[in-house]
């Protein structure tokens, strides 16, 4: 067993970290963190929880007609077609900042859709993402670090 010095020179040692751990945590977590904007982008919602506000043009509602699924639904925005930017969906931690987006070429037509507000969840899916999530992984990340 490691002795009350030994601890404080581990937790002494966390100084200067915490981003590092934190950014490992949300990295270990980001499907988690991608699937949660994408069941935003499928139910309309902005990231600041509004609905987004959006109508179909006719044609596209005839075409998405002879669709199924998500690509067929007509009364709310969904942003999704092929399904591409939902697979392309990612979170990406550089230093302190988080950042969503797609890997497809229509990030910025669904940004601009949205108002600039398509990828970054909620701030009721951040709680749920950073308390249940990202803050365990965290805690665990923390205890082996300093060996407890």
């Amino acid at each position: 067993m490691a002795s009350l010095q030994e601890i404080k020179r581990r937790f002494l040692e966390l100084q200067g970290k915490e981003i590092e751990f934190a950014a490992q945590a949300i990295q270990e977590n980001a499907t988690v963190a991608e699937d949660m904007v994408a069941a935003q982008l499928a139910q309309g919602i902005k990231s600041d929880g509004s609905d987004a506000n959006f109508t179909y043009a006719p044609f596209t509602i005839a075409v998405k007609r002879t669709r199924s699924g998500l690509a067929a639904v007509t009364d709310h925005l969904t942003n999704y077609d092929t399904g591409a930017s939902y697979r392309g969906l990612y979170l990406k931690v550089e230093g302190a900042d988080i950042k969503f987006g797609t890997t497809t070429d229509k990030e910025e037509a669904i940004e601009e859709r949205m108002d600039g507000m398509a990828f970054r969840p909620t701030q009721e899916n951040k709680e749920e993402f950073l308390n249940q999530h990202a803050q365990p992984s965290m805690n665990k990340l923390i205890r082996q670090f300093v060996k407890l």
